[in-house]
C-alpha cells in the first residue's frame, strides 16, 4: 500500500469516529447488523480501493438526501438505493437514542411505586435505636 491510500486509511478510520461522515453511518450500520467492512463493501458494490474514500464524504443533507445520495452513489459506482436505506435505518435508530431518556431505568421507575423519602425529623424520632 503507498502512502497516499495510507494517508487515505487512516482518514477513512478518523472519520468513522465523527458523525458528519458517510464513514460513521457505515460504522454504525455494519454494528447495528453485524457486518464487516468487506460485507458493507459487498452490498453496496464499491471497491475496497474507494471505500476509504466513501467514509470520507460529508453524510447527505437531510433536505437535498435524494440529490446528496445519488451524488456519492453515482461518484463510487455504490447501489444507491442500499447506500440510502443505511443512512436512513442510522438516522432512524440514532433519532430514537436521541428521544430517549438516558438510561432505561426512567422506564422502570414508572412501573414501580414510589417511596416516601425520608426526612431529618424521621431518622430523629428513631434515635433511641441506635447504639
Amino acid at each position: 500500500m503507498n502512502e497516499v491510500n495510507q494517508l487515505l486509511r487512516r482518514a477513512a478510520d478518523r472519520a468513522r469516529l465523527r458523525p458528519e461522515y458517510v464513514g460513521w453511518i457505515l460504522a454504525q450500520f455494519g454494528e447495528i447488523e453485524g457486518l464487516d467492512e468487506y460485507q458493507l463493501q459487498q452490498q453496496l458494490g464499491v471497491s475496497g480501493d474507494d471505500w476509504p474514500r466513501l467514509n470520507l464524504c460529508f453524510r447527505p443533507r437531510p433536505k437535498q438526501f435524494l440529490q446528496d445520495i445519488s451524488n456519492i452513489a453515482e461518484e463510487f459506482a455504490a447501489n444507491r438505493d442500499a447506500l440510502a436505506a443505511m443512512v436512513r435505518k442510522v438516522e432512524a435508530l440514532q433519532g430514537l437514542r436521541v428521544s430517549q431518556p438516558s438510561g432505561a431505568a426512567g422506564h422502570l421507575l414508572a412501573a414501580r411505586s414510589r417511596q416516601k423519602k425520608r426526612t431529618k425529623s424521621d431518622n430523629d424520632s428513631g434515635g433511641a435505636h441506635e447504639s
